[in-house]
């Protein structure tokens, strides 16, 4: 018996068993769950939405109990709670994605979710990622063993310029003082960039080429690696992440300082930047940095 056609006996099972459509935990469990495992490569993230934020809301319910006026009404909840925008979307969507997998299947004739519309996220230069994108995100780059892989963690992690790790250099790195000197553009003084051990980590998982002064070589060992666009481009395309720049992983970095508590001086200080309103989301700066 194939995966499909063993789900297919489970929610005939369930749906005998109930003399209807099977609840939408049933559903997740044994349908939802195996076909977005085959076809998503973020589907844990997927998952874990779904455990943590849907379930405990709407796992109980038949299918064709839930109306759309409970979805409106759980998203308006949601807002109530502060829950941001993009993070709302990001839960609505794997919501949605469950019922359209339930219409697909003929447990359902219209999902109700059809008519609902996604909240409005309002454009600012102040990205950010939610606690569980972070931590997948994280943890996909650990498991790759791609070196670029392990200079966006460390950009995550370090709150460094693109060009600080692309460019650092094994003489400049300090691991037992949790340290690494990057040159100041013009200037002849170097900037501190402090690591979290998870940053001296990764550091110390990097194999040193014999010959090349780079962390990061390139193919001509004698020059750093120029860019990792591509890769980042290809893996934020598979994890769903197609709005998120290079470069707003470091503003990712800042956003959980502060959520953390570190005040603005210090994480000015910390991330190298001469005017702290380029820190400030509710101003519109341009120019500058960061």
């Amino acid at each position: 018996m194939t995966p499909s056609q063993n789900d297919a006996s489970l929610l005939t099972a369930a749906c005998r068993h109930r003399q209807g459509p099977p609840s939408l935990a049933e559903f997740v469990s044994a349908a939802w769950l195996p076909h977005i495992r085959t076809r998503k490569a973020s589907w844990k993230l997927d998952e874990s939405i779904a455990k943590n934020h849907i379930l405990p809301v709407f796992g109980h319910k038949s299918l064709d109990d839930i109306l759309e006026a409970d979805v409106q009404r759980w998203l308006t909840k949601l807002e109530r709670q502060n829950c941001a925008p993009a993070t709302r979307n990001r839960r609505f969507h794997v919501l949605k994605g469950i019922f359209d997998l339930a219409v697909e299947r003929s447990l359902l004739t219209a999902a109700p979710t059809r008519q609902i519309r996604c909240a409005r996220v309002a454009k600012t230069r102040w990205p950010s990622l939610d606690r569980e994108h972070l931590a997948f995100l994280l943890d996909v780059l650990s498991r790759s063993g791609r070196r670029e892989a392990k200079a966006l963690a460390l950009l995550l992690l370090t709150g460094a310029r693109k060009s600080e790790i692309l460019t650092a250099r094994w003489e400049n790195l300090f691991l037992e003082e949790n340290l690494l000197l990057a040159p100041r553009t013009g200037a002849a003084t170097w900037r501190r960039i402090w690591l979290s051990p998870e940053a001296v980590e990764i550091f110390r998982a990097i194999p040193r080429q014999e010959g090349s002064p780079w962390i990061f070589p390139g193919r001509d060992m004698a020059k750093p690696v120029s860019d990792i666009f591509l890769f980042w481009k290809e893996l934020r395309a598979e994890l769903g992440l197609e709005d998120l720049s290079i470069r707003d992983l470091r503003y990712v970095f800042a956003d959980w300082q502060l959520r953390s508590g570190m005040s603005m001086p210090t994480l000015q200080r910390c991330m190298g930047i001469a005017d702290a309103r380029n820190l400030n989301p509710l101003l519109d700066v341009s120019g500058g940095s960061i």
